[in-house]
């Protein structure tokens, strides 16, 4: 095993990445200084650091559980988000997962995620670019993209790449004539994982099944989503070019388009 692989366990699956990016290195003067911090996220009320024990509420940035620390708004709102989620940057370079710069919107429908395929929840915050209607989770964008290991295939250290391959796990790939997806790929054994499979827990017995099963469950409503989302942009862009035909928007209008999906 190469020195510098990274390993992908059960200790290192997504949960494990939001706990890495919570666990920020102790410094003092720094956090006392960010006690207090005002967010895009959340216009007009400062955000107050708070440290949660347990997932009794939802971030409102990644929609995921709070845990440890995150802030909240200091007004009596009910929103909090991850200590983590409150340092993404507006805009995000990435040439290896996408060519052009991305920007942080929110959504306010169901999308997948085009690095992981993962369930993008409405009202969540992600990176997208808006002419190649690409999407990708904040904690994509931080996914190790070589000399990775996993329990999956331990033979050999993987490559993140991207290609129209089949899951050695799940057994699904990429739908005929669709886009290419991501894997974790084994160069020597010409062996392909999905990032959520690579990242999974090894399956026992009829685990197996049950994943195969969850696999064609997953590869269908995804492809649902991808139809229906390009139906809805469809119908949307003819009736937006009607409008714009008859009234043409100003710039601030079109800022806000760009920002919001």
């Amino acid at each position: 095993m190469a020195q510098d692989a990274v390993p992908l366990s059960e200790a290192n699956t997504y949960k494990r990445l939001r706990e890495q990016e919570n666990e920020p290195e102790r410094d003092t003067e720094r956090e006392m200084a960010q006690d207090t911090i005002s967010h895009f996220s959340h216009p007009g009320h400062e955000l107050v650091k708070r440290h949660h024990l347990g997932p009794t509420c939802l971030c409102d940035m990644c929609c995921e559980h709070l845990t440890g620390p995150a802030y909240g708004c200091d007004a009596g709102c009910d929103f909090a988000i991850h200590e983590s989620c409150a340092g993404h940057s507006l805009t995000l370079s990435s040439p290896e997962l996408h060519a052009h710069e991305l920007a942080l919107v929110q959504t306010h429908k169901e999308l997948v995620c085009d690095v992981c395929a993962g369930r993008c929840a409405p009202r969540c915050f992600l990176y997208r670019c808006q002419p190649c209607d690409f999407d990708m989770h904040p904690y994509c964008a931080r996914l190790p993209q070589t000399a990775v290991r996993s329990a999956q295939h331990p033979g050999h250290d993987l490559t993140l790449v991207l290609a129209q391959g089949s899951c050695a796990v799940c057994r699904h790939g990429v739908p005929a004539g669709g886009p290419p997806g991501w894997f974790y790929r084994c160069s020597p054994c010409n062996v392909d994982l999905h990032v959520s499979c690579a990242c999974g827990a090894r399956e026992q017995g009829s685990n197996a099944g049950a994943r195969r099963n969850n696999g064609a469950r997953h590869d269908e409503r995804s492809r649902a989503l991808a139809a229906d989302h390009l139906r809805s942009r469809l119908q949307l862009q003819a009736l937006q070019n009607a409008i714009d035909y008859v009234s043409p928007p100003d710039a601030e209008e079109q800022r806000r388009r760009n920002y919001y999906i």
